[in-house]
């Protein structure tokens, strides 16, 4: 009987006299799959577009499931639309107090928002992946020489790892950061910076983690998380540099100075505005303002639904 109900129920509501129950409830079934194996397919084809798709996907079913529940029990008389919308919204507020929590926890934890690097020596620069390690090839085709391996400690035992690559003219680094996840995994980013001979910087990259806050005036600061790939990530930068007509000169400081360098920046400007709270009062009160962990959540919707920064 429940069965017949909610069959009748997805095919009125969703599909109204256009396909069979079974033919609905198949397409169901379809969706939860997606939602389940999408991110790990995005994964491996370097497309974290799909990752948002299974996003979406995920809302929807929980605001589908959430209204067949209503209908099933007779919980609520209102129209199934109705249920469906608040379904919706009740997903919103739950991902939210959830976003909220994590971003408390970072706050308060000793995690470094802005890590100093050091010189890595201990030979774990690249992870043991098959398509990182064709990256690394393809870095070598392509005429980009390593400069530099660094390492910056996020806890004790997990690094964050940066391998830095410039082209033959000096003109451009590229800085690729190795994210540690779990299982001792790590996912790999891409940032790649140029400099004027007025002091600006053209930066583009695809971290995907949300940052939030702040850049100075003279960072022309571009994220495109859902660029997997390096080869293109770089045309993009390389169009972007025409565009902007930047009169590149060669890098004089060492990868470790410049990056060491970019985190005080960032970290001197993002307090002086107030998107965190001066040291002398983040044992009290935490290293994001409410300002900022404001900005922080709206980041991280932004990046998980459209897969763009607000900052």
């Amino acid at each position: 009987m429940l069965s017949m109900r909610g069959g009748r129920f997805w095919s009125s509501f969703f599909f109204p006299k256009m396909l069979s129950e079974t033919l609905v409830e198949y397409i169901l079934l379809a969706c939860a799959l997606l939602s389940i194996f999408l991110p790990t397919l995005g994964g491996k084809v370097a497309m974290p577009v799909l990752h948002l798709f299974a996003r979406w996907i995920r809302w929807f079913l929980f605001a589908a499931i959430f209204a067949f529940v209503l209908h099933i029990t007779e919980w609520s008389t209102r129209p199934e639309w109705v249920h469906f919308v608040f379904g919706g919204l009740l997903w919103f507020l739950l991902e939210t107090a959830y976003n909220w929590v994590a971003i408390k926890a970072l706050s308060t934890s000793d995690l470094p928002l802005f890590p100093s690097f050091r010189i890595n020596n201990d030979g774990d620069e690249w992870p043991a992946d098959k398509q990182l390690l064709e990256l690394k090839d393809w870095l070598r085709k392509e005429d980009y020489k390593r400069i530099s391996a660094l390492k910056a400690e996020l806890f004790e035992g997990t690094y964050l790892r940066a391998s830095i690559y410039e082209s033959s003219d000096q003109l451009t680094r590229i800085q690729v950061l190795f994210i540690p996840k779990r299982k001792g995994e790590s996912a790999a980013c891409f940032s790649i910076n140029t400099i004027g001979k007025d002091g600006e910087r053209l930066i583009t990259d695809n971290h995907f983690l949300p940052f939030g806050g702040y850049y100075p005036e003279n960072w022309n600061q571009s994220r495109k998380p859902l660029v997997g790939s390096l080869p293109r990530l770089l045309r993009q930068h390389y169009k972007r540099l025409v565009k902007c007509e930047i009169a590149p000169v060669p890098f004089e400081d060492t990868p470790i100075d410049e990056l060491n360098d970019q985190q005080r920046v960032l970290e001197r400007l993002n307090t002086e505005i107030g998107f965190l709270v001066p040291r002398a009062e983040q044992e009290e009160m935490g290293k994001i303002s409410s300002d900022g962990r404001y900005r922080l959540w709206k980041e991280m919707w932004m990046l998980a639904y459209f897969g763009k920064s607000v900052s």
